[in-house]
């Protein structure tokens, strides 16, 4: 009886795990279907970046390539922190006109072993990896390049492009932190503690920030993360580093469009304008009602794609020349409708 019991749930488990591989495959030939009916061939390719913190070898990286005929311009995809790219592949539908390339910053998605996250400063070197590959393919090379990016992916890609000049010819970067000091100062003030039903902020907060690169200071800013922010570093090899992104930003002479959630805890409209402030180039700032950190999108994909796309059409057109140079946008809630209203020219 038993063993017939056994073999009756053998069975089933089969016959789910048959059809989860069918529902699989049946996905993948409709996505397959969708590019080539789109004219988009995909390739896997990989990138080969230095090492910073993880060693000083080359570290290799893993990345899926959307082609396309006839593409006006190559746009880079760069995740954030505890993603990988196939988190966000689905991304790439915002620039179904261009060509795509998503990849795997180190210590994320395949490939891990030995390699350490930085939050953006050796991810630097990963996004140089990508547009060296863009820049070497014969098809590619004389196309321009856009990044797009969020969260630690922007910090990343401002870094790359302050740190090696002339990578990218536009960018759209959602919800880059200011500075790992303003970051850490943020979580660290919002560390508290719950006795007898009262609140009490975590004493020694001048100690933590003084010491706060010291490797023995790291398990506690790892715990600050993952309690405050809701960053769980303990999942991913993590070395917090000193990075600043508005003095990055300053070297930024292309196209940016900046974009962040009105509630966003780590990235919010303060800090993010900052870094708007800081590039030196044409430049929009979208505020929007987004719920938390890397919401734009999800809150409104329609308007989002459409202001992202629109973006990406003025650069090419060049119409952008002869416009305002910088604009700051902010959604406000209003009653039945959401609206945006344009704050003045700075």
């Amino acid at each position: 009886m038993i063993g017939a019991r056994r073999i009756a749930v053998l069975f089933l488990v089969c016959m789910v795990a048959k059809g989860l591989c069918a529902e699989y495959k049946v996905m993948h030939k409709a996505e397959d279907k969708q590019l080539k009916y789109a004219g988009a061939k995909v390739e896997e390719v990989q990138l080969i970046a230095t090492g910073g913190v993880s060693g000083k070898g080359t570290c290799k990286r893993k990345g899926i390539l959307w082609r396309k005929p006839d593409a006006p311009a190559t746009v880079i995809i760069a995740h954030g922190f505890s993603c990988s790219k196939d988190d966000v592949r689905f991304l790439r539908y915002i620039f179904e006109r261009y060509n795509v390339l998503v990849f795997d910053f180190r210590a994320h998605g395949e490939n891990t072993e030995r390699q350490c996250c930085t939050f953006g400063s050796d991810e630097a070197y990963d996004v140089k990896a990508a547009v060296d590959f863009i820049r070497s393919d014969p098809q590619m090379k004389k196309l321009p390049i856009i990044s797009y990016a969020f969260s630690m992916g922007a910090v990343a890609s401002i870094e790359a492009q302050a740190r090696f000049g002339k990578l990218f010819d536009c960018a759209i970067w959602d919800c880059p932190f200011d500075s790992t000091e303003e970051l850490l100062v943020r979580m660290i003030g919002n560390l508290k503690v719950t006795m007898f039903g009262h609140v009490f902020a975590v004493p020694g907060h001048s100690f933590l920030m003084k010491y706060a690169y010291n490797p023995y200071v790291q398990s506690i800013l790892k715990m600050a993360l993952k309690t405050v922010a809701n960053i769980d570093a303990s999942q991913v090899p993590t070395r917090v580093v000193p990075i600043d992104t508005v003095a990055s930003a300053q070297k930024v002479t292309i196209p940016v469009f900046l974009i962040t959630c009105r509630n966003d805890a780590k990235a919010p409209p303060s800090a993010v304008r900052k870094v708007y402030e800081a590039a030196m180039g044409y430049k929009r700032y979208w505020v929007t009602d987004g719920r938390h950190h890397f919401d734009s999108f999800f809150y409104n994909p329609e308007k989002y794609t459409y202001k992202v796309r629109r973006f990406i059409e003025k650069f090419l057109s060049e119409s952008y020349k002869t416009g305002v140079q910088q604009k700051i946008y902010q959604d406000v809630e209003k009653i039945g409708s959401r609206a945006a209203h344009v704050a003045p020219a700075v």
